[in-house]
């Protein structure tokens, strides 16, 4: 089986179970989220964490299901906290049904993870699953308040900034990954390598996240081009930049961030132009790849077959050729 091949067989295990909830005020936020492109790299980590150590990927798919449930329900709240008007290139749904109906129908899915979980778990792995699904879902929490007071900081360092990206994306990867060893029947000891392999890919593909968030394609992207410094986050292009530019441009780029004065696209664009005229996009491409190595530098410890290190191969690929 190829990465492709897994991804189909968990789209075919949404096409066909039933919904978790009738359809109502409930659920009608539930079903529109799960309904907008993604790229489900969630519950695809689970399977191939699982498929690696045991072919019948079908004793998963609700642990990876679960797992999409939890992290579209961190996306609903997120967007609610940073009064975003776009997920995917559509209405986020706190402004397609509203703040209470967004909130409420997140705590659902977060219960809703847990119950899918469950329901592949076995007497023996039950303990190890859920703690760690539950440790990696309070790391995300603290990430995300990491997140909230960065926000209220002048000036932030580029190992705070990954720091927090670590505990608010990275580690969820992580945690998949282990999760669908777990599963398979894994201890924690044996699962650990892939954890640290899917954290340091995750660090990688949120520094992505930020760099095609100024450089990507809008359509692609699904978010508005240069979003991120639109809303004045402290990203790692931002804390990079400041950290390697010159004193004039430094300072131009601090006046520039903070500016309420300048038109947003105008802003977007001259931020751009002082970013590519100190190099920066070019140390962060650097950056992103030292994140794959570390990632790849797990694979020695992790005692698989030919096949569990080609897929995973497949996957660090995957995730460095994409574009959205």
């Amino acid at each position: 089986m190829h990465i492709q091949d897994l991804q189909e067989a968990y789209l075919n295990f949404t096409k066909i179970s039933k919904g978790d909830l009738e359809v109502s005020g409930l659920s009608l936020p539930i079903q529109y989220i799960l309904s907008l492109k993604s790229k489900k790299i969630r519950p695809l980590l689970a399977i191939i964490g699982y498929r690696i150590f045991r072919n019948d990927i079908e004793k998963c798919m609700h642990a990876a299901h679960g797992l999409e449930l939890f992290h579209n329900f961190t996306l609903m709240h997120d967007d609610i906290m940073d009064e975003a008007d776009l997920r995917r290139g559509k209405e986020t749904v706190h402004k397609k049904f509203g703040n209470n109906a967004a909130i409420l129908s997140g705590d659902a899915m977060s219960i809703l993870a847990y119950q899918h979980i469950l329901k592949d778990c076995s007497q023996s792995n039950a303990l190890d699953v859920l703690s760690t699904f539950s440790q990696t879902a309070l790391d995300i929490c603290i990430g995300q308040q990491l997140d909230m007071e960065f926000e209220e900081r002048t000036y932030l360092t580029s190992e705070e900034y990954i720091k927090m990206i670590r505990l608010k994306t990275a580690v969820f990867l992580g945690m998949a990954l282990q999760l669908g060893a777990l599963i398979a029947g894994k201890n924690k000891a044996e699962s650990t390598p892939l954890y640290e392999y899917g954290t340091n890919l995750g660090i990688a593909f949120q520094i992505q996240d930020d760099l095609l968030d100024l450089i990507g394609d809008q359509e692609k992207v699904g978010k508005m081009k240069g979003g991120d410094i639109i809303r004045k986050k402290k990203t790692i292009l931002i804390t990079k930049a400041l950290e390697i530019a010159p004193p004039a441009i430094k300072n131009q780029m601090i006046e520039l961030l903070h500016s309420d004065s300048v038109q947003p696209e105008l802003k977007v664009l001259k931020m751009t132009e002082l970013m590519t005229s100190i190099g920066l996009f070019e140390v962060i491409e650097m950056e992103i790849k030292a994140y794959f190595k570390k990632a790849d530098d797990q694979l020695s410890l992790l005692n698989i077959s030919d096949y569990g290190r080609d897929l995973l191969s497949q996957l660090s690929g995957h995730l460095q050729q994409r574009k959205s």
